[in-house]
């Protein structure tokens, strides 16, 4: 669990960037583990934290990643290459509703623009890659219970929770919530513990 440390240091972030930040935020957190800890974000695994806090503090968090696999890297489901998504704040673009077609479940499903970098070259990083922004499908589902060390084909550039529990617990905060639209914040960890 994000401690108070960690969670005001991600949150100074934020408001650093003027993203709002109200009574309910979902924050992705690129490149760290669950306690706060900076990893070396390798590519292909689930690395990254979703996170839900308050104002002021994380609610709970979960093993995610904000980067498509390998296997959606070779085989990409656009030309143009991989989606990644870019770091910022996302207003009102997700709501409640279902994904996925083999294994269908709660999810948040893209309903706003988003800005994302086209992996066109499939090198697995943002640099030198195309910008792009619009409705991809980029929805925020569970990974299948895929190990840590192995996205596999549990995300194609969509906003993943590693586990189906987690991902439960996750929806149930989004369901409590009272809202209709939610808005997302994607960050880079390494900017955020130096």
């Amino acid at each position: 669990m994000l401690g108070l440390t960690a969670s005001t240091k991600i949150l100074k972030y934020c408001r650093s960037k003027d993203y709002s930040i109200t009574g309910f935020n979902i924050i992705y957190i690129e490149g760290i583990d669950i306690d706060g800890r900076l990893n070396n974000d390798s590519p292909n695994q689930f690395n990254d934290v979703r996170a839900v806090f308050d104002g002021e503090k994380c609610i709970d968090c979960w093993q995610a990643t904000c980067e498509p696999g390998a296997w959606y890297t070779d085989y990409p489901m656009n030309a143009a290459g991989a989606f990644r998504i870019a770091f910022g704040y996302y207003q009102r673009a997700w709501e409640i509703g279902i994904h996925g077609n083999s294994d269908p479940h709660e999810s948040l499903i893209q309903v706003g623009e988003v800005r994302g970098w086209r992996d066109f070259n499939k090198d697995m990083v943002r640099t030198g890659d195309r910008l792009v922004s619009g409705y991809f499908g980029i929805n925020q589902h569970w990974g299948y219970d895929m190990p840590p060390s192995d996205i596999g084909q549990a995300s194609a550039g969509c906003l993943v929770g590693r586990s189906r529990h987690g991902h439960g617990e996750f929806m149930r905060l989004c369901r409590d919530s009272g809202r209709r639209y939610f808005d997302t914040i994607v960050v880079p960890g390494n900017e955020i513990f130096k």
